[in-house]
């Protein structure tokens, strides 16, 4: 790969995608150092080059990314965010191997790494903190208590070397104290945060302020700023620029407290101080990222900065950017694999469907087509779909409409809870919280009829194997009728009916081919269908009794996906009662919790503590109370 440089881009999907976009641009020969189940993937298409590291997992190991570096000859490493991207020995390896790391030195790094630190990196560049205790571990249990107490509750823990939204806990009252930090250190001991922790008081009302900074290592200036107070488990979903509401001196605040501690850390590239804003306007500083951020696109939108060119520029000791004035009003959703109706489970697998609707002002950066895989290995983030408007009013708008022609099928999604987020006042109005994700919880509907009635006609004007001509032929005269129901509840069905112009209709409402937004794929008998506001697996078959039942159950919990035990709380032959959870396993970066389905008693355990499990394995089975544990 003779006369351009080189630059290994250590990350994957749509962020491996983006910046090779900019490198190409600016004459560099983009390589995605790539595990392997991306091999096939659409950032291995998109970026053309790519060097194997290895079984999922090789990501992180530092020397196999170096050396797959080195191997293609590579000038530059940008690491993006996640992965390696805060980790100060991949900067360090970098220097020894002659490559130039795309993002701060290691002595940045490793101070930035750490929460206790740069507390007190901010506390000397006189940034405002809330209370928090002194630096604990696990084996300071008896301590904890007192010094929960003596910050206030409601606390959070946080583990120091945490990052990305992992290692944090909230407690609500003393009882619940034990659970979240236990629960913070074990999410972040998976991750490799380490032990060390500190309790601060949390702002449960307030909102989260963060501002873009760039630095050249001595000095910093700010980019813009942005709000991103919609979060479920300390992960972001919704993010724009600019942060709403702000007065003219609490933005000039905000701004000055980010340079101030960008440049008491030595930052060179580009980072985010993260902020907390109470409702009385209390500031408070949280952390600061120095390195590329997921939500950085809303930035470019309203300034029309590139910020990877700003960091290879740095990179290369040239100057800073000159500050922009912010130009109407980005925001950013993030759509993930994962079931809103089912706790948010991760749902990884491939994609059948998915189109990508084409809005003017819509920008979508995304690591998925139609056809490719989502694996279980990595975070369950299928793309961005990011909007700019000439104000808030109409970069929400254009965001709805967007969610709604987007079509997808064969997994489950997080668009039904956007959509559901995007309809309430307080968002709309700009009037709420970081409070506000964790009010909104979604019910199952039955799909409407005309919904039906058009999946129903797409799939009996099909010719060969369809859903449709399985269930039978229809009369030639006359009118066929056959009913549908959804494959995993016993609550509804409906009837549909054609008549002998091949007109399909249910309840009288006719199929309509235009409807936006439905997605729909033959699963082997099964359509599962998406819309924009739900998802259903639907069976042609006989009619069904309408009265609602409750699912059947053998007992077993099950996990939902491929990942690895993290806990077991239960014994053999244990009373547990309905919801009483059971076991804990971490997937997709996420940690998810499994509970008894009924009373009774613990009859099996299949699994321990640090087992790599299965999709559907069962960890513990639970019989009914009258029952008992007959294995081992």
């Amino acid at each position: 790969m003779p006369g351009r440089p080189i630059l290994a881009i250590a990350n994957r999907a749509e962020i491996a995608i983006r910046i090779a976009r900019t490198a190409e641009r600016l004459g560099w020969q983009p390589v995605a150092l790539l595990g392997d189940p991306d091999l096939e993937s659409l950032a291995a298409r998109t970026v053309g080059i790519v060097e194997p590291l290895g079984p999922a997992g090789a990501e992180l190991d530092v020397a196999e990314v170096i050396a797959a570096a080195q191997r293609v000859g590579a000038t530059a490493l940008h690491p993006g965010y996640g992965f390696l991207s805060e980790r100060p020995d991949l900067s360090r390896a970098c220097e020894v191997a002659g490559i130039t790391f795309i993002g701060p030195s290691p002595e940045t790094l490793e101070l930035c790494g750490d929460k206790i630190a740069t507390r007190a990196a901010a506390q000397r560049a006189k940034v405002p903190v809330l209370a928090a205790s002194e630096p604990l571990t696990i084996d300071d249990r008896e301590t904890w208590a007192a010094e929960a107490d003596r910050v206030g509750y409601p606390i959070i823990a946080k583990v120091a070397g945490g990052g990305g939204g992992r290692g944090l806990r909230v407690a609500l009252t003393p009882a619940s104290l034990s659970g979240a930090i236990e629960s913070a250190l074990r999410e972040a001991g998976a991750s490799g945060a380490g032990t060390r922790l500190y309790l601060e008081r949390y702002l449960a009302v307030g909102r989260h302020v963060e501002v873009q900074v760039a630095g050249d290592g001595r000095d910093a200036i700010a980019l813009g700023d942005r709000d991103c107070s919609i979060q479920r488990r300390h992960q972001k979903v919704v993010e724009e620029a600019p942060a709403f509401g702000l007065a003219d001196n609490q933005r000039s605040s905000l701004h000055r407290h980010a340079i101030a501690i960008a440049r008491e850390v030595g930052l060179r590239g580009v980072g985010t101080v993260e902020f907390l804003l109470a409702s009385d306007g209390e500031l408070a500083f949280i952390e600061i990222n120095p390195r590329l951020q997921v939500e950085h696109t809303v930035t470019e939108e309203v300034t029309g900065l590139d910020l990877v060119e700003v960091q290879l520029t740095l990179a290369a000791g040239g100057p800073l950017p000159e500050p922009r004035e912010p130009r109407g009003h980005a925001i950013q959703a993030r759509l993930y694999a994962e079931d809103p109706f089912n706790h948010f489970s991760p749902s990884p697998g491939t994609i059948p469907l998915l189109a990508w609707p084409r809005i003017a002002g819509l920008r979508v950066d995304a690591g998925f087509v139609s056809g490719d895989s989502v694996p279980s290995q990595y975070d369950a983030l299928i793309g961005k779909l990011i909007v700019h408007g000439t104000d808030r009013q109409h970069a929400l708008a254009l965001l709805e409409r967007a969610l709604t022609k987007l079509r997808v099928a064969g997994i489950a999604t997080n668009r039904p809870w956007i959509l559901e987020l995007l309809s309430r006042e307080a968002f709309r109005n700009a009037c709420h919280t970081l409070a506000l994700a964790d009010e909104i919880t979604l019910e199952s509907i039955e799909p409407p009829a005309q919904v039906i009635a058009t999946i129903v006609a797409g799939g009996h004007s099909r010719s060969g194997d369809s859903a449709w001509t399985r269930t039978g032929p229809f009369r030639i005269v006359g009118t066929a009728a056959l009913a549908f129901h959804g494959d995993d509840a016993g609550g509804w069905q409906t009837v549909a009916s054609i008549d002998r112009t091949g007109v399909v209709s249910v309840d009288g409402v006719a199929a309509d081919p235009a409807l936006v937004g439905v997605g729909f794929v033959d699963l082997d008998g099964t359509w599962d269908v998406s819309l924009p506001h739900g998802r259903w697996l639907i069976r042609a078959g006989a009619r069904m009794k309408t009265e609602t039942t409750d699912r059947v159950t053998d007992g077993a919990l099950r996990a939902p996906m491929p990942g690895t035990v993290v806990a077991v709380h239960v014994e053999l032959g244990q009373a547990v009662v309905k919801g009483e959870v059971l076991a804990v396993l971490t997937a997709m970066k996420m940690e998810m919790t499994l509970a008894a389905p009924f009373d009774g008693v613990v009859s099996h355990i299949g699994s321990r503590v640090g087992d790599l499990v299965s999709s559907r394995h069962a960890l513990v089975t639970v019989a009914p109370a009258e029952s008992r544990a007959t294995d081992d």
